[in-house]
């Protein structure tokens, strides 16, 4: 017969094993989710990066319209001769023949300024009023 103290249950030079691996799963454990999490990757740079993306994602959208506005324009550029006319006579300042061309002042300027009699100034080649004569 044989007695229940002779059958060993944990091999023998492994006591205490148990808990060192318990210890070294959790201390794993710990490892990971702290590089989950504050990683140079990880969640919170995620986190801490979504506004800057919602931003580029605003100006790429920006960027796209423009673009296509000046694909439109580089289109009407080659194959529109109005739009040609129009930018030269517009950058250019070029006109028709028979053309007249009226130049109104800027609309903050609405009212013409109306300088007083004195200082008015004496027809071409006449002296001014209050300045001296330099005639010989």
């Amino acid at each position: 017969m044989t007695s229940p103290a002779t059958t060993p249950t944990e091999p023998i030079g492994f006591k205490g094993g148990r808990k060192l691996l318990v210890g070294l799963a959790l201390l794993l454990g710990a490892a990971l989710l702290l590089g989950v999490f504050f990683s140079h990757r990880g969640l919170y740079q995620i986190y801490r990066f979504r506004p800057e993306r919602v931003r580029l994602d605003q100006e790429n959208a920006r960027l796209t319209a423009e673009n296509a506005r000046l694909a439109r324009t580089i289109d009407r550029l080659q194959h529109d001769p109005e739009l040609i006319q129009d930018l030269i006579r517009r950058e250019l300042n070029f006109i028709k023949k028979n053309e007249i061309i009226f130049q109104l002042p800027p609309a903050g300027l609405t009212k013409p300024q109306v300088l007083p009699p004195s200082a008015a100034v004496a027809p071409l080649g006449g002296p001014r009023e209050g300045a001296p004569d330099k005639t010989p």
